[in-house]
């Protein structure tokens, strides 16, 4: 009799298992239908969703996420005018695209991270920016992973990779592998931040500093104003500075690379460079050397009458400090290439 009862157990409990995953199975079914060649941003939930979300969401202060509010509102901007140069040899054989454009004010931050693939940055004198993200896989299935995640308001642009869920019996399996294509027109007067890039970045002329962290390829920056930061750089980097400020600086961390600092109009600075293995050269005029400390990867120097801090750390390569010779449309047009 006890045996009998164990079994029932077990079978209920296997017939209980089984709904529930099919259950779960038909639920995957129907979001894969309804996101299949789009990103999950480019739908709408229903209005029962919205308003569950506004319930939630209703004290972050108008902060809009795409797939969510950000598409209905004013924030939204119609324009999209960017073109793919096309990714041969790039992009595996299945893509989607995803074109956004928003409004941004003065000022606001642009981020992008978790890329697999290359970031290209134009700049022009607009109030809004546009969006292209091209996304690849090897099958059109692998499409449902590695979806990209667009959240703004009018003073912060973020761009990323959404997490990918997987059920208990997959998690101990591989994603597979996808590659991404961000191209972006932004309004001059941002502030623009990477983190974990594994693509070349071009960026080009932006009138607030540019922050860079953990990217595996070549930065080109037309311009950035105020000062820049490059940490966890495996890559040669080209960089032109515009306005050195005492407030902003160069950071220079960790980074793996030849990296050529172009300056546009005085510079007065304090350079210091520790565990260094490369030279610091220069042509910049008024530029007063420490001897005492030239020596065992370590270097210092002052520019004009100093100030601004130039600090290299852990740099494997070595740093150019330049007047830069061209325009900065010049420049620009160099960066875009």
């Amino acid at each position: 009799m006890r045996l009998k009862s164990i079994i029932t157990l077990i079978a209920i409990f296997t017939l209980g298992v089984g709904g529930c995953h099919r259950g779960s199975d038909q639920a995957q079914a129907n979001v894969d239908t309804r996101s299949a060649n789009v990103a999950p941003s480019d739908f709408k939930p229903d209005a029962k969703s919205n308003a569950k979300e506004g319930a939630k969401e209703g004290a972050k202060a108008g902060a809009k996420t795409e797939g969510e509010t950000a598409s209905a509102d004013s924030d939204k901007a119609e324009t999209n005018s960017i073109v793919d140069k096309g990714g041969e040899g790039v992009d595996f054989a299945e893509r989607e695209e995803i074109r956004r454009s928003y409004t941004l004010k003065p000022g606001a931050d642009v981020i992008v991270s978790g890329i697999n693939g290359r970031v290209d940055v134009e700049t022009a004198e607009t109030d809004h920016a546009e969006i292209l993200i091209v996304r690849s896989a090897k099958k059109r299935e692998d499409l449902q992973f590695r979806k990209i995640k667009i959240a703004h308001d009018p003073n912060e642009l973020r761009i990323g990779l959404e997490g990918d869920r997987r059920s208990f019996f997959s998690a101990f399996g591989s994603i597979p592998e996808g590659r991404q294509r961000v191209m972006l027109k932004l309004p001059r007067k941002v502030a623009f931040t990477t983190n974990n890039v594994n693509g070349d970045m071009n960026v080009g002329e932006i009138d607030g500093g540019v922050d860079v962290r953990g990217l595996n390829g070549k930065i080109n920056i037309a311009q950035a104003t105020g000062g820049a930061s490059f940490r966890g750089v495996n890559g040669r980097i080209d960089a032109t500075i515009a306005k050195l400020s005492a407030g902003g600086g160069i950071d220079i961390n960790g980074v793996n690379g030849n990296t050529t600092l172009r300056f546009i109009g005085d510079v007065n600075a304090d350079v210091d460079a520790r565990g260094h293995n490369g030279r610091v050269e220069s042509d910049l005029p008024n530029l007063e050397e420490s001897k005492d400390e030239k020596r065992y990867g370590r270097y210092s120097a002052r520019i004009g009458t100093g100030g601004s801090h130039i600090s290299i750390r852990g740099v494997n390569g070595n740093v150019s400090l330049t007047k830069a010779e061209k325009s900065v449309e010049g420049v620009t047009k160099a960066a875009r290439k």
